[in-house]
């Protein structure tokens, strides 16, 4: 699958072809003319063009500073035609240049300097198409590269062992009972008498997986329980309260506390010792009954029952633990294990992991390999820009 803006072979080979016919061309206008393509003649025309621009600026700047400037690009220019990088020619014309300048006759420095502006361009030209051949050169390189690794990595993608539908739809079952879980917990925290939430949120807790949090170091919910155990009459306005009608009793003063409940000592003082218990209940209300579709299945197979059990235990206000038990039927008969490992590839891959399920992936992958074979064929046919800027056939 060819991406917008690629460079395909038979594109990359006609304008390969042109500029390799152009490049030749603009080197014949100036073959034999040391320093022009490399740059040199450039280099030594900005350092005379600055020499020129500042001493415009400032008419009496200091001789002896001048002169300095003068003569370092001289001897610059000297060596650089004794070691034949600048041809005689363009010697000629900037030392031409800088007499002129030496004698502060800036316009004329300037003007035998313009003269070497058409060859300088001629120079300029071929570079300029030494970079692009150079850049579309490389484009298909880069692009032999992408098409390998992306071969590379969709080759490693294993086939889904369910559809995408099925992913999808396990997703949505886990979310579902998630939902229906959550819903029948809080419930089940605002409406059920404490002497029958309290016990049993006490065995949830205790290492059966459900995601109930334990009592804290340093907690006890044992006074907790004796106060709620208490079958006096006085106590039943106390028994009857929800969970979350406990949490609000510490706000109460002694005077209600006594007033309505009984001893307030005695209930301010249960609350307390098990206040850090109660208090990591509230915090993680809708947390501790999911369950994660990424989560490992045997921890799962664990877990799911369990909740289940707790779900049931807990009234029937909706479907959950309908949707658990499903959950847990597809976590014994592996149904669960299938659907997944297909939601992590569909995740991790996206669209290359549905087009594995549907089996057209095998066919784009046979498409890249054949591009990417197709555009190494043609780029052997023409030199290395390396070559080609060298002046190499």
């Amino acid at each position: 699958m060819a991406s917008p803006g690629a460079p395909s072979a038979d594109t990359f080979e006609s304008e390969a072809q042109g500029l390799l016919d152009a490049i030749a061309r603009a080197r014949k206008r100036v073959d034999g003319i040391a320093g022009l393509v490399d740059g040199t003649l450039d280099r030594f025309r900005e350092r005379v063009d600055r020499l020129i621009r500042e001493s415009e600026v400032d008419n009496w700047r200091q001789v002896r500073i001048f002169t300095r400037d003068v003569d370092a690009i001289a001897a610059d220019l000297g060596k650089a035609a004794k070691e034949k990088r600048l041809s005689l020619r363009l010697v000629a014309g900037l030392d031409a240049s800088l007499r002129k300048a030496r004698k502060r006759d800036f316009y004329g420095a300037r003007k035998a300097w313009r003269k070497l502006d058409r060859v300088a361009e001629q120079g300029a030209e071929v570079r300029r198409l030494q970079i692009s051949y150079r850049e579309g050169y490389r484009a298909v390189e880069a692009r032999i590269r992408q098409l390998r690794a992306q071969v590379d990595r969709l080759q490693k993608i294993p086939k889904p062992p369910s559809s995408p539908e099925d992913a999808q739809e396990f997703n949505e079952r886990v979310d579902a009972f998630n939902g229906a879980a959550t819903a029948a917990y809080l419930d089940f925290l605002a409406r059920s008498r404490a002497d029958q939430a309290i016990p049993l949120l006490l065995e949830a807790s205790q290492g059966t997986g459900i995601g109930v949090p334990a009592p804290p170091p340093g907690c006890d919910p044992e006074p907790l329980l004796r106060l709620l155990n208490n079958a006096s009459p006085q106590g039943e306005a106390f028994r009857s309260r929800s969970f979350y009608g406990l949490l609000e009793l510490p706000g109460y003063s002694d005077a209600k506390l006594t007033h309505v409940f009984g001893d307030a000592r005695l209930i301010r003082s249960a609350l307390d010792s098990g206040w850090a218990w109660l208090k990591a209940i509230r915090d993680d209300e809708r947390r501790s009954l999911q369950i994660q579709w990424s989560e490992d299945v045997t921890m799962l197979k664990r877990r799911t029952p369990s909740i289940v059990g707790f779900v049931e235990r807990l009234g029937k206000l909706n479907d959950a633990a309908e949707r658990g038990r499903e959950l847990a039927a597809a976590l014994q008969d592996g149904r669960f294990d299938a659907w997944q490992s297909a939601a992590r590839l569909y995740a991790t891959h996206g669209d290359s992991a549905v087009r594995k399920w549907r089996g057209t992936l095998e066919k784009d992958v046979e498409s890249m390999n054949k591009e990417a074979a197709k555009l190494a064929a043609v780029l052997k046919r023409f030199p290395d820009p390396a070559k080609v800027e060298s002046g190499g056939d």
